[in-house]
């Protein structure tokens, strides 16, 4: 086994691990979007933006030594279509949770694997065999026993609106943010922190636009602008650039399956903090997730390893 491959293969490795760190991260979000209950979906989301947006300038001129606006405007194709998914995912995700239960809203987001599967072909040439195909089976085998997912049609989400309403939001929110995944890995590397700098100011500016035309004030309660802050410039913004770094030795579907951590705690948290719901299958559930993420990591690692012959010095892709 050559050197190359050996730093290869600790990296990826590594990249799983951030990846796997970011979406567990990020399902901290659900704490602030259930507290922040006096809020609209887009006063909610215009103050996380802001956060978000004002945490990632600061990183990208750091790391750059460079304006954050002029890097915007260096961006690729590839990044202005992960911008436009994640922001697309963002207003979907926040719509979706407050008129939905945390549990069947983050089942439905958990489809991104197989929205992904389809996607990685055409946009970055990556397949999945079937080990692949039935890790992501397992995977969603778990959630929809951890979540206990109802498709009754008289069921009441949490804030008594029509359930179906969260579920097309929910799966919206799968299809963009699987584009987003996918995206990134596509995007050229110099521009991932830009990226992320116009996700929020292009959040922020559509969420001004919505406040504005629905005739809502920009503010609710201050508790609910802090937590959107604390949501948006800490958490949200930790998590992705975690995801970020990790995208750049992950292949993308093997990238959307670990992200998959996020769908695994975030129920947990609910019912911790507001006693939302879980039961003894949300442990079996997750359980199962879990060794689903591990199953398609070995997976990926195993048909690199084979693609590298021993004694040879190519360099992995």
């Amino acid at each position: 086994m050559t050197r190359p491959f050996v730093a290869w293969h600790h990296s990826y490795w590594g990249g799983c691990g951030l990846v796997i760190a970011g979406g567990l991260v990020l399902s901290l979000g659900i704490l602030c979007l259930r507290a922040a209950s006096a809020s609209d979906a887009w006063q909610y989301l215009f103050w996380r933006g802001i956060g978000f947006g004002c945490s990632l300038t600061i990183l990208a001129a750091w790391r750059h030594a460079t304006n954050p606006l002029v890097q915007i405007r260096r961006l690729g194709g590839f990044a202005w279509i992960s911008v436009l998914a994640m922001v697309g995912s963002q207003v979907l995700f926040v719509a979706a949770i407050k008129s939905g239960s945390t549990a069947e809203v983050f089942f439905l987001m958990s489809l991104a694997p197989l929205m992904a599967a389809v996607l990685a072909r055409p946009l970055l040439g990556e397949r999945i065999g079937l080990f692949g195909i039935l890790a992501i089976a397992v995977a969603l085998g778990g959630v929809a026993l951890m979540s206990g997912l109802s498709l009754n049609v008289e069921s009441i989400g949490w804030s008594g609106e029509d359930p179906w309403l969260a579920r097309g939001l929910a799966l919206g929110t799968a299809f963009t943010f699987a584009v987003y995944l996918l995206a990134t890995r596509g995007a050229r590397s110099q521009d991932l922190d830009a990226a992320l700098v116009a996700v929020g100011i292009v959040t922020a500016l559509v969420c001004a636009i919505a406040l504005l035309w629905l005739g809502l004030p920009i503010v609710a309660r201050l508790n609910d602008v802090a937590l959107a802050l604390v949501h948006g410039g800490v958490i949200l913004a930790l998590g992705l650039v975690l995801l970020a770094r990790g995208s750049r030795v992950v292949p993308g579907v093997t990238l959307v399956m670990l992200a998959q951590t996020e769908t695994v705690a975030a129920p947990i948290w609910t019912y911790l903090a507001f006693n939302e719901t879980t039961t003894p299958a949300v442990i079996v559930g997750g359980g199962l997730i879990l060794s689903a993420v591990l199953m398609q990591a070995s997976d990926q690692a195993r048909r690199k390893a084979g693609h590298t012959a021993p004694g040879t010095t190519e360099r992995p892709a």
